[in-house]
């Protein structure tokens, strides 16, 4: 199969709840994120208007763009879903007033490739409660 790049960010979502207690406790730097309730502003702080009406919270899993020749997207994926899988307890209260977390993956590639996602992985995604979010960019340059 041919080579594809990628990148993997860790997102949550939640109706109210202030969401900056995800990076010390999944030891991950947000990137992006406010709190229901904050007002809207660009990422360069110029003032949207209104008021944000949910929290979001973003962290690069991988710090950059990734070559599949050297790692596999499903590796990388094993790997975090498993340290996530590691709080159950101290995310159960996240997911049960309303949460909600997901990988975003940008997949590049110039050809056709694959990926095989195990049902082991896709199971303890569905345990961890993550959904798997792929946006694919065909025709890109992979790394």
């Amino acid at each position: 199969m041919h080579p594809y790049s990628f990148i993997v960010s860790l997102r949550a979502n939640h109706p109210n709840l202030d969401l900056s207690f995800l990076a010390g406790l999944l030891s991950l730097e947000r990137r992006n994120g406010w709190t229901a309730g904050d007002e809207r502003k660009t990422p360069k702080g110029t003032s949207l208007g209104g008021i944000r009406n949910e929290s979001f919270w973003s962290a690069r899993v991988t710090a950059e763009e990734t070559s599949s020749e050297q790692w596999q997207l499903e590796d990388v994926l094993e790997r975090s879903v498993a340290k996530i899988g590691n709080f159950e307890s101290e995310l159960a209260e996240f997911y049960a007033s309303g949460g909600t977390m997901s990988y975003f993956v940008g997949l590049y590639g110039v050809r056709n490739y694959g990926l095989n996602l195990s049902p082991d992985l896709m199971r303890k995604l569905a345990n961890a409660k993550v959904e798997l979010q792929l946006d694919i960019y065909p025709y890109q340059s992979a790394v």
